[in-house]
């Protein structure tokens, strides 16, 4: 019974590596037609293989890398393979077609892994974080902001005649002598004020926060301010990044806004798993080799696009 539970585990970590492997090349776009026919081949030998490949897919999706289905132009390769009931798509280079890449309407942005600091025309200034962008609308009576995407970090210029205004989505961010960040993390918006404080307002409430504190809003509503660690929580501002006591896919996905490519926590319980770390995000070429040398994990790296993580 144990020679069997072991060649099934070795069966299953077989399973696990060639999905990986034939993932990396049909993400890459680079398979040829007799590659498809292996792949084809190789997915019915064994339903083993075909459930690697679909636990691997669903991790993918899951972590927010295939385009959306409802625009035909973005999925030029994908490829539906049937093996028995099931059904395995491929995702392909489309990501990386200039329609999936066409970035929004902006006045300043940064690109991924990059930081930027911008001198506004009052004498403010926006630090923009990994891909991240801003838009402006400056009047003679008011000054006002758009977040369009990601991360900025603002320090205001006092002008009692124009109030500076952040908007990200539906929340506006009114600035009372201040430093402060905003921040589009998924579904929600995150400010966080790091000197003085901030008035904070949606189509339902208007509440202050101040120095020292953070709020989120979510679901239409602003939580109340919480008092954080703005210094780690803005230590990118310093090209690090600090995590304490941080779940290792919070981490990962923080992680993966500063570098090409997807990293996927292939263990439920090593993802849970609360970790204390500091990675220099300005070396992004060395943040998996940072992770494996200071975490208790394996990384195996099939391509630039995919990298997985073990328990070691």
């Amino acid at each position: 019974m144990k020679d069997a539970t072991g060649k099934s585990q070795r069966q299953t970590l077989d399973a696990s590596r060639s999905a990986a492997e034939w993932f990396a090349l049909l993400l890459d776009d680079s398979a040829t037609p007799n590659d498809l026919a292996d792949f084809r081949a190789w997915l019915e030998a064994d339903p083993s293989n075909a459930a690697a490949y679909a636990d691997l897919e669903r991790l993918w999706v899951g972590a927010g890398m295939v385009p959306d289905k409802s625009e035909p132009a973005r999925l030029s390769r994908r490829n539906l393979l049937k093996t028995g009931s099931a059904l395995v798509v491929v995702a392909s280079s489309a990501l990386a077609t200039a329609a999936y890449l066409r970035p929004l309407p902006a006045d300043f942005r940064t690109e991924k892994g990059e930081t930027r600091t911008v001198t506004l025309p009052d004498g403010s200034t926006a630090e923009l974080s990994t891909s991240s962008a801003i838009s402006l609308a400056y009047t003679a009576t008011q000054r006002i902001v758009t977040l369009v995407e990601g991360e900025a970090f603002f320090t205001v210029a006092k002008d009692s005649s124009r109030p500076f205004v952040v908007n990200a989505a539906a929340l506006s961010t009114v600035a009372l002598g201040t430093q402060f960040s905003v921040s589009s993390e998924d579904d929600r918006i995150v400010v966080a004020v790091a000197e003085h404080s901030v008035r904070v307002s949606s189509p339902f409430e208007t509440l202050e926060v101040q120095e020292g504190q953070s709020v989120v809003f979510a679901n239409d509503r602003i939580s109340r301010p919480s008092e954080t660690d703005i210094e780690s929580r803005l230590s990118w501002r310093d090209g690090k990044l600090v995590f304490i006591s941080t779940p290792l896919e919070d981490a990962i996905r923080a992680l993966s806004k500063w570098r090409r490519g997807k990293m996927i926590v292939m263990d439920s319980a090593l993802a849970k798993r609360p970790i204390t770390v500091i990675v220099d995000i300005r070396r992004a070429g060395s943040i998996l080799q940072t992770l494996e040398h200071g975490l208790p994990i394996r990384v195996d790296t099939y391509s630039p696009w995919l990298a997985l993580i073990y328990p070691r």
